[in-house]
């Protein structure tokens, strides 16, 4: 009887237990009664955007707030090109081509990092292409001697195909950041290459130093990007301080430095 009274007693624990563990799991996947974000009645909830990016994800209006506001360096970014597109002569177009599509970064993180609607993850990739794309277009075309419509026609192009791609494989996002950083990348060695002789004539005016300004703040924000990943070694979610603002802030920063040194002088810095 004492054995039979035991396991009965077990088998009871255990179901209460189980019946436990499944509420709370239940618990979890319902929507949150207040300010969740399934409430906002014009967007679809996206569940796991932005949570390799440190910061908690919450329940308010933002889910992750410090990211969320971060983003706003690029609004401020994108306006500070257009200033200058103001005041351009030849390279207008392009400076406010290039600055609308640094101040979609803004748009394209706040809707990642904040309200995560079901098609934030494909605006906030567009966006950073959108950067990446234009530098190796105008590069491009200043090394075939091209002109405004053929830069606008290149950039329009690759961006239209690209973001095409990635609605249709959203998983391949890294790998074209990869492809469109390493083509704009080697346009920007071949012009230091050529622009070389010039350099060793001319030393190095304020034009250059922006562009070696853009490459440390673009180092540094890589740094904070890395080490202020999810499990990474700087990675504190429930801080104040993310190193995924910093990050952004140090892009917004770079992009900047790369209007004013590369785009604003136009064909001045040709050897």
């Amino acid at each position: 009887m004492g054995a039979g009274a035991s396991s009965i007693a077990r088998d009871t624990t255990v179901r209460v237990a189980t019946g436990r563990s499944r509420t709370r799991a239940a618990a979890r996947l319902r929507p949150p009664k207040e300010g969740g974000l399934t409430h906002l009645g014009w967007a679809v909830a996206a569940p796991g955007l932005a949570s390799s990016d440190c910061e908690r994800i919450g329940e308010g209006l933002l889910a992750q707030p410090v990211n969320a506001w971060s983003s706003l360096a690029f609004l401020v970014a994108g306006a500070w090109v257009l200033t200058l597109a103001l005041g351009a002569g030849a390279r207008r177009a392009e400076l406010a081509v290039y600055g609308l599509a640094v101040a979609s970064n803004a748009v394209g993180g706040l809707l990642f990092h904040g309200w995560q609607w079901s098609g934030a993850r494909w605006i906030h990739d567009v966006a950073i292409l959108s950067v990446l794309v234009f530098i190796a277009a105008f590069g491009a075309a200043r090394r075939l001697n091209r002109g405004t419509g053929w830069t606008m026609r290149a950039f329009g192009l690759a961006l239209a195909v690209l973001g095409a791609l990635l609605a249709a494989v959203p998983s391949a996002a890294y790998g074209v950041y990869g492809l469109a950083g390493v083509v704009a990348g080697l346009g920007e060695v071949l012009e230091v290459r050529r622009e070389f002789p010039e350099i060793r004539r001319e030393g190095i005016p304020a034009e250059r130093r922006a562009l070696l300004g853009a490459l440390a703040a673009l180092a540094l924000g890589a740094t904070a990007f890395f080490v202020g990943r999810t499990g990474g070694p700087l990675c504190d979610p429930a801080s104040p301080m993310q190193w995924h603002a910093v990050w952004h802030a140090a892009a917004a920063a770079a992009m900047v430095l790369y209007a004013v040194g590369r785009v604003a002088p136009g064909d001045r810095l040709r050897a």
